[in-house]
């Protein structure tokens, strides 16, 4: 994207990459202040995400030399709509708006669009679930190693527990203990919590692949009406 690009989501925050960070704005007069959804129009009954541009080329990683259905997303734009996406529970009806000048206005950039922003999530999906095959995998692996360690430690305790009680005999069955149960953390962590967040992640990039997606002029920006 080019040093001035703007890219808002309706309607109280605006991405300003010169400065990069997200600046707050004044909410479009008729929305109220209560709940994130109120500041979002709607369309026939689904949470309209929108996103104004000054050309169609930003919204695409200008590193990316593939044709535009099948080029990369420019990361600002990916990240803003999945942030978007994920302040919503999953089953609540959304759409994507992309405002663009008249003159890019046409079926085959609408087209196109579709493709490319389902293209970017779906490999994102892909992505994410590979990253979990290798976690629980990971987890596999680590749980039997703390099973085994757990094991030993334990073997060792009950040899130990032959010998005179002392000072010295405690620690050292406790410690042994305390270490056993300690190096079943990481897997217990994995398989309890580990693998929640990137199950979330590919359930918002398969909620944005089904999603609609439309685009529309920017002078329709202020009038909520998305081109069908």
């Amino acid at each position: 994207m080019g040093k001035n690009t703007q890219i808002h989501l309706q309607v109280k925050y605006q991405y300003n990459k010169s400065e990069g960070k997200f600046i707050e704005i004044n909410p479009i007069t008729g929305f109220s202040s209560e709940g994130t959804e109120a500041l979002y129009k709607r369309h026939a009954g689904k949470i309209v995400i929108e996103l104004e541009l000054n050309s169609l080329t930003e919204l695409y990683n200008s590193f990316d030399p593939s044709p535009f259905h099948e080029k990369d997303l420019d990361p600002d734009a990916e990240e803003y709509i999945f942030n978007a996406v994920d302040e919503f529970p999953l089953k609540k009806p959304l759409e994507i708006l992309i405002h663009l000048p008249a003159a890019e206005v046409d079926a085959e950039t609408e087209l196109n669009l579709k493709k490319a922003i389902r293209n970017n999530f779906s490999y994102k999906k892909l992505l994410a679930q590979i990253e979990l095959r290798r976690l629980l995998h990971q987890g596999r692996t680590n749980l039997m190693i703390a099973f085994g360690f757990l094991f030993l430690c334990i073997l060792a305790i009950k040899l130990v527990s032959k010998f005179e009680d002392s000072l010295i005999k405690t620690l050292f069955s406790e410690g042994l203990l305390i270490i056993g149960w300690v190096a079943m953390w990481e897997p217990i962590n994995t398989f309890l919590y580990g693998w929640w967040p990137i199950v979330h992640k590919r359930n918002i990039y398969q909620k944005i692949i089904d999603m609609d997606v439309s685009i529309g002029s920017v002078s329709s920006v202020n009038q909520g009406i998305p081109r069908s």
